[in-house]
């Protein structure tokens, strides 16, 4: 497995020794902080060349070519990223960063969080990519801006304010069909359907999206208003170990925000309010079981950003979120968090730029919480750059951690304090022509852990036992290699232990790889190589259950018809690889989707 692996690497070093010369080192100037490039690690645009936090970056244009669908599928090919997949089209997908547990990452849309209420993950499998403009994977400690959540990461999630009009329609492997109409101009509304009969028994999908945003801009004034809802029907087979043949699951999503800016001369004012809800019904008649979750969380975000000078910006701002659970399990429960924060971003020398912060969380049911943050980035040249930053991050407990019913089994624990961590990086990025290479290595020291453990009567509950060491290093390159020839690949060293016992946390592979290499034809044809790679992994906590590596990988040719129609070609799997990602959660073999798109 790890030849087909080695042989696309080789592939690409390759090529990149045939390729015309690199242009010579640009001379440019250190770019400066408000010049507008990313905006997850300070919640303000600025370059990420200017940002002492690991962010990396998949556009609309990355999206297309490497034949994803969702944004679970994308964040596999992001260096110290896991997208944990229970299955094939329409199963769970939930992220991983930096060894973290799903709960402890804060996914966003359009900066709506989207964590549910109940147990505070994210199927990533339930976000298409189809009006996607950018996601933004914020690593380690510069996360501490965000709160609770936010412990491994962010995952940023911005959609299209504005393009052609579209019709896509799609069919493939395994009763795979897809169908999409968008709108040109303002306001964009879009409309998805995705159906599968699935790879295995009772894994059928019937999803549809609706997506609407509008806004406006006139001189210094901007505003922006977004709509996002799914439904969505499915099968859950469970694991081989323990199949569900006859469990269902329906799931529902609305998220609703409405954003102003005002931006007058150096001072910038940003408002936001939304709502964000998400419901799931659960059945499984085999064991009797029937159980049903509404959560929705209203939010209000306040942000004022003041430029000083080209060398300090300063932002502060306060936000506050307030959490309603109404679940058949739970009950009728509630939260809420206000919150302030306040950051500065200065140059200390021509080279050098230094970016602290500070947030403060209060929490009705667990209290307070400070997280400071602090990064260092120097110029050794205007195309080499050096970085470091450390901060405390948090996760605090969700509300099936606190109020789980007593059943016989399990029951929940009011008493949880929250998780935490302290967090380092440093990097060092070099720019050659178009291609940009990455090199990073993290530490973070994770303590008060929430696991379920089991009392002398065998019944579980959630204790502050755990913790955690996390250390290692990635190598990334994403560019242009030379004329029509485009490179996205990282590899990933990393140990993630429990501290007590030196063993493994489960499904942390320490070694994975990923590349995706694209030609372009000068008619527009491309044709795009890519592989995921995971070294072994244990199933469990006392490290006796190895998973084997893996390799998948897969091909995307996109063919113009005209100007305005095409058709991609997606092969997945295409050495038709027999593998789990998880233990019981086999994935699907090779298969074929092939999609025909119109643009106007």
């Amino acid at each position: 497995m790890h030849s087909r692996f080695f042989l696309v690497v080789i592939l690409a070093v390759a090529l990149c020794s045939s390729a015309s010369p690199i242009p010579a080192l640009a001379q440019e100037p250190p770019p400066e902080f408000e010049l507008p490039d990313v905006v997850s690690p300070a919640r303000r645009p600025q370059p990420a060349a200017a940002s002492p936090a690991s962010v990396s970056v998949l556009t609309a244009a990355d999206l297309q070519r490497l034949g994803v669908r969702t944004v679970g599928e994308a964040l596999a090919y992001l260096p110290e990223t896991l997208a944990r997949a229970y299955g094939g089209a329409g199963s769970l997908i939930t992220p991983s960063i930096r060894g973290s547990s799903a709960e402890q990452v804060l996914v966003l849309l359009d900066g709506v969080p989207l964590n549910n209420v109940l147990g505070g993950t994210v199927d990533l499998s339930t976000i298409p990519v189809a009006e996607v403009e950018r996601i933004e994977v914020l690593r380690g400690p510069f996360s501490a801006i965000y709160g609770s959540g936010a412990l491994g990461g962010v995952v940023s999630v911005i959609t299209r304010r504005r393009g052609p009009a579209t019709v896509t329609l799609g069919g493939g492997s395994a009763g795979a069909a897809a169908f999409s109409v968008s709108t040109g101009g303002g306001p964009r509304v879009a409309l998805r359907y995705e159906g599968a009969t699935g790879d295995r028994a009772n894994s059928d999908l019937r999803a549809g999206w609706l997506s609407l945003r509008l806004g406006d801009e006139q001189g210094g004034r901007r505003w922006d208003a977004t709509m996002f809802a799914s439904l969505a029907a499915r099968g859950v087979p469970g694991s081989v170990l323990f199949p569900t043949p006859l469990a269902r699951q329906d799931d529902r999503r609305v998220v609703v925000a409405f954003s102003s800016t005002h931006s007058r001369g150096p001072l910038s004012d940003r408002l936001r309010g939304s709502l964000a809800y998400d419901g799931t019904d659960y059945r499984d008649p085999t064991f009797g079981i029937s159980d049903r979750h509404d959560g929705s969380t209203w939010s209000v975000e306040w942000q004022r950003t003041v430029r000083r000078g080209p060398g300090l910006v300063q932002t502060w701002g306060a936000d506050g979120h307030w959490q309603r659970l109404s679940s058949a399990s739970v009950g009728e429960r509630s939260a809420g968090v206000v919150a302030a924060y306040v950051q500065d971003d200065r140059t200390l020398r021509p080279r050098l730029l230094l970016s602290t912060g500070l947030r403060a969380d209060w929490h009705s049911i667990w209290g307070l919480q400070i997280n400071p943050r602090a990064g260092l980035v120097y110029f050794l040249r205007p195309e080499v750059r050096l970085r470091l930053a450390v901060g405390r991050t948090f996760r605090g407990p969700a509300l099936a951690d606190l109020y789980y019913p007593f059943d016989g089994f399990a029951r929940g624990n009011p008493g949880l304090r929250p998780e935490q961590a302290w967090s380092a990086d440093a990097g060092a990025e070099v720019v050659v022509g178009g291609l940009s290479l990455r090199a990073t290595a993290f530490w973070s020291d994770v303590r008060d852990l929430i696991i379920w453990v089991p009392d002398a009567f065998f019944v579980f509950s959630p204790q502050n036992v755990g913790a955690a060491s996390i250390w290692g290093g990635s190598l990334e390159a994403d560019g242009a290699m030379a004329p029509g020839w485009r490179v996205r690949g990282s590899v990933t060293i990393m140990r993630a232990r429990d501290a007590a016992t030196g063993f493994d946390l489960p499904n942390r592979p320490r070694v994975q790889g990923t590349i995706a290499l694209t030609h372009t034809w000068g008619g527009g044809a491309s044709l795009t190589a890519a592989a995921v790679a995971l070294g072994e992994r244990f199933a469990d906590a006392a490290n006796v259950v190895k998973l084997p590596a893996y390799v998948a990988t897969s091909l995307v040719a996109h063919v113009p018809i005209s100007a305005e129609a095409g058709l991609r070609v997606v092969i997945q799997n295409l050495f038709d690889v027999r593998y789990e990602p998880l233990q019981g959660y086999p994935a699907p073999g090779r298969s074929v989707f092939v999609e025909f798109n119109l643009r106007r």
